[in-house]
Formats: structure tokens, C-alpha cells, sequence
């Protein structure tokens, strides 16, 4: 096996032996998983398992690929899926259609030797011989405690050739606990762990390695910044570091549809979630969603798709139980509140339609007035009336899409820049008309103020030579003001 520059890493250990890992996998959503599928291949290839189970399959990127390998490498292996297909707090709940889906792709190619085993991990679990698991996969509920005990059910299962592998030991919030449950088990055992895709930890439970694995296991202790970057590369072809495929995708992308709801003082989160299947392909669809008992929230967000798309939004309606009256929510689009999206004009008044570009469309709207009207105890029922218009599940797409959306954007940046600019100097003109006319009325109040003192003192001028006229007419008929001429002419 060689690093980056080119240097031998081990002579034990040759990668050139293994092709396998630069097979082309078919995967579909969620691809969290998808990064460690060219160790996956090497799994296989190097242990040779003849019993392999995986615990928590979800949509099937991980157990295809080990089946898969074994397809390609042409040896004996059964292989068992374990799940009940229901989802959980971290892989979130989802419906039956993901199981369907999977059991269509999975049965034609690998059903001669796989399985998909629909139960609990405890209820599996007395379904296989001790000490006959050679490669075990666990990627159920992520917290300390059920993976812990998930482990330790299953340990005497495995053989004494045996590895386990455990998913997103780089995952350490929503309460994800594998990260310190493989900190203690590499006190025990000869473990590795790999950092992308959500980390990988690789679990030598067996006394018994096979040389090959063994081989390798001792190269990645030794060297493991060469031996994660060469996984982390390899898993660079298959998605990126959003998990966002990099590769073209053949199977069909199903179209899930996700309503959350919330008290006043509460944030959305996947406790508060329903999700249901949607096709697509009918156009116009109801999606049905029932509350648990007792739950009466205020507001609600609707995730139509994980795609970009065209979506209309036309009713939402309300029934507490089966026998009730059916209410439609009045006034939704005074409800609406935040929205990712643009909203745009719909052919149809009574449809908001909403456009998106990135693959969360979703719109939240105010529910929990109107429920003062819904009597019962039973779970709320809400239909809400979509149309899917256009939904772009094509991951090509989705990302030019993303591209152009980002383009988009910092030209509406620009714009909204030039607008904002536009509006301070328009602001700027209007504050000084606004000091100009606040002058002007100002000098208008001076000059009425100065009219009226002109105004006042031409009364008292005027008054005051009428007063004089009058006292010179009293002298004249008085006969004084003849002495008065002679009196002032005598001072002169």
C-alpha cells in the first residue's frame, strides 16, 4: 500500500491486491454511510467472513456493499440484514416505502445468500449460533447505553476470527454516545477508527485474525494518517464533505414528506416529527398526518421534499377523530410565518406555491388559534393538500441548481447592495429637503412674526396721530393754539 507521496507503507500489506475497493457502489439517500463503502469492500475481501449481520440497515448503503464484495469476490457467506424498518431518534422514523424500496433492489441480486431479517436486535439475536459471526456491523440507536448493549448482546455471537464495526464514533451531539463506548473498547481490543463520513470504528474482537486482516489492522495502528487519508480520498469519488454524492445515482430517489409541530416556546427537532412517502408522480396529493394524543401545538412546518422543487401549498385541514367534523384552517396564508423558499404567483388564488433551490424546502404556519374550536382527546389528524409540481431528485440537478441558486444570490446581494445604497441617499436627500422646509417654515414664522410687530406698531403710530390730531383740533377751537405759534416762535 503506498501514501501520498508514493512510499511504501508495508510490505505485508499490498493494495494493489485489492481492486476491490475501487468498485462503483448503487447508492440512494441517506449517504452518511456511503464514504466507508471502499473499506467495506476491503472488509470482505480481507476476512472472508462466512457469516456476516449487519444491525441497522436502514436504506441499504452499507449492506449492499458488503453484498456486493461478496458477489464480486465469488465465495461462500451468508449474510443477514436486522432491522425493523421503522427508524429511530437518530436515524429519524420513516415509513414502510424504505423497506419496499430495498427488498425490490436487494432480492433480485443477492437473495441466494442475503437476507433482510424484519425484527429487534434482541429478537434476532437467539436466531444465530454462537460464535458463528465473522463481520459485524452496528449502526443502530447511537446512544452510550444501546450501543453498548447492543454490543455486548451480540458479542457472543461473533467468532474468533470475528470484527465489528461501529458507525459515527465522529458523532458526539443529539445524545450519540459511540464515540465513548469505542474509547473503551480499545482498551480491550486492537481497534482503528476512521474520522470522515461521521467515523468508522474497526473492532478486532476476534483472538483468531486472518493474516490479512491482521496485516493490515498492524499498518493502520502504525501509519494511521496515511492509511485514513487514502479511505478519506477514496471516499472523496463517492460524496463530498456534506455527503452529497459525487457520482451518478441509479436507483430511484424517494420522495419523502416531513411535518413537524411545536409548542410557543419550543424549536423544531426530530422528536417532534412525522414523515410519510409520497408519489410524487400523482401531481396533486393528501398527506395525512396524526398527532400523538394530547398534543395541541401552536405552529407547524412542513418539509414537502428533500429536493428542490415547485410545490403548492392549497389547504390544510383538521379532524380530531374519524367521527368528527372536518375543518379546513382558515386564512392559511395569514398564517404563514418563516419560509425557505421564494413564494411565488399560482395559477390557482387558493394555492401558494413555493420554489426552492436547496434541498430543504419547507414553510411554517400558525395552527394553534385555530384548534380552540377542536374538541377531543383523541390525536389531531391534519391533511394538508399538496401539489408537487416539480421535484428535482436528480442529484446532478440538484447541485447545478445549488450552483446557480449561490449565483443568484450574490447577484441579488449586489442588487440589494445597490438598492440599499440607493435607499440611504434617497434618505439622505429627503432628512435635508426635510431641513430645508423645517428652514423655510422656520423664516415663514419669523417674517408673519415680524408682519405682526409691523402690524402692531403701525396701529399705535396711527393711534397715536389720531390722538395728536384730536388734542391740536381742541386747542384751535379753544383759541390757543394762535398763543401757542407765537409762544414757540418767541423761543426761537
Amino acid at each position: 500500500m503506498y501514501d501520498w507521496n508514493g512510499q511504501n507503507m508495508n510490505r505485508d500489506f499490498h493494495l494493489e491486491n485489492h481492486p476491490l475497493v475501487l468498485m462503483r457502489p448503487r447508492i440512494v439517500p441517506p449517504f452518511g454511510w456511503v464514504g466507508h463503502i471502499p473499506f467495506a469492500y476491503l472488509a470482505v475481501d480481507l476476512l472472508r467472513p462466512r457469516c456476516l449481520v449487519e444491525l441497522g440497515t436502514h436504506s441499504g448503503n452499507s449492506y449492499m456493499a458488503f453484498c456486493q464484495a461478496v458477489r464480486a469476490l465469488e465465495f461462500s457467506c451468508r449474510c443477514t440484514a436486522v432491522d425493523a424498518w421503522e427508524g429511530d431518534a437518530h436515524a429519524l422514523h420513516y415509513g414502510e416505502q424504505v423497506y419496499q424500496s430495498l427488498r425490490s433492489r436487494h432480492d433480485p441480486l443477492y437473495g441466494d445468500f442475503s437476507r433482510l431479517m424484519r425484527a429487534s436486535f434482541d429478537g434476532a439475536v437467539e436466531q444465530f449460533e454462537n460464535g458463528s459471526i465473522d463481520l459485524l456491523h452496528i449502526d443502530g440507536l447511537h446512544t452510550y447505553e444501546a450501543v453498548r448493549h447492543d454490543f455486548e448482546s451480540w458479542l457472543p455471537k461473533v467468532s474468533d476470527r470475528a470484527v465489528v464495526l461501529l458507525h459515527d464514533t465522529g458523532e458526539r451531539e443529539r445524545g450519540f454516545g459511540v464515540d465513548k463506548f469505542f474509547g473503551e473498547l480499545s482498551n480491550r481490543y486492537a481497534c482503528f477508527d476512521f474520522r470522515h463520513s461521521h467515523g468508522l470504528g474497526v473492532v478486532a474482537v476476534g483472538s483468531q485474525l486472518p493474516t490479512a486482516f491482521s496485516a493490515f489492522l498492524r499498518e493502520a495502528r502504525s501509519s494511521p494518517e496515511a492509511m485514513r487519508g487514502f479511505f478519506e480520498a477514496l471516499a472523496g469519488t463517492l460524496v463530498d464533505g456534506d455527503d452529497r454524492p459525487t457520482v451518478a445515482i441509479n436507483e430511484p430517489q424517494p420522495v419523502v414528506c416531513h411535518l413537524f409541530y411545536r409548542g410557543r416556546d419550543e424549536a423544531y427537532d426530530e422528536s417532534r416529527m412525522i414523515s410519510q412517502p409520497v408519489d410524487a408522480t400523482d401531481g396533486t396529493v393528501d398527506l395525512q398526518f396524526r398527532l400523538p394524543a394530547g398534543i395541541r401545538p401552536d405552529y407547524l412546518r412542513l418539509d414537502p421534499a428533500d429536493f428542490p422543487g415547485v410545490y403548492g401549498l392549497k389547504r390544510v385541514m383538521l379532524q380530531e377523530g374519524a367521527d368528527s367534523q372536518v375543518k379546513e384552517l382558515p386564512q392559511l396564508s395569514g398564517r404563514l410565518g418563516h419560509v425557505n423558499g421564494e413564494w411565488v404567483d399560482a395559477a390557482s388564488m387558493h394555492t401558494l406555491r413555493l420554489v426552492s433551490f436547496d434541498g430543504d424546502p419547507n414553510v411554517e404556519f400558525e395552527i394553534g388559534s385555530a384548534l380552540a374550536e377542536v374538541a377531543g382527546s383523541d390525536g389531531l389528524q391534519i391533511t394538508i393538500r399538496v401539489d408537487y409540481e416539480l421535484v428535482v431528485s436528480d442529484p446532478v440537478l440538484h447541485r447545478l441548481l445549488e450552483q446557480q441558486a449561490a449565483v443568484g444570490m450574490r447577484r441579488y446581494a449586489r442588487a440589494r447592495v445597490d438598492v440599499q445604497n440607493l435607499s440611504q441617499a434617497f434618505s439622505q436627500q429627503r432628512s435635508e429637503v426635510q431641513n430645508l422646509s423645517q428652514a423655510v417654515l422656520q423664516q415663514r414664522d419669523e417674517v408673519q412674526s415680524l408682519a405682526r410687530a409691523f402690524s402692531q406698531q403701525r396701529e399705535e403710530v396711527t393711534f397715536a396721530l389720531q390722538q395728536l390730531q384730536q388734542s391740536i383740533d381742541l386747542l384751535a377751537r379753544r383759541g390757543l393754539w394762535p398763543r401757542l405759534r407765537r409762544f414757540i416762535k418767541r423761543g426761537q
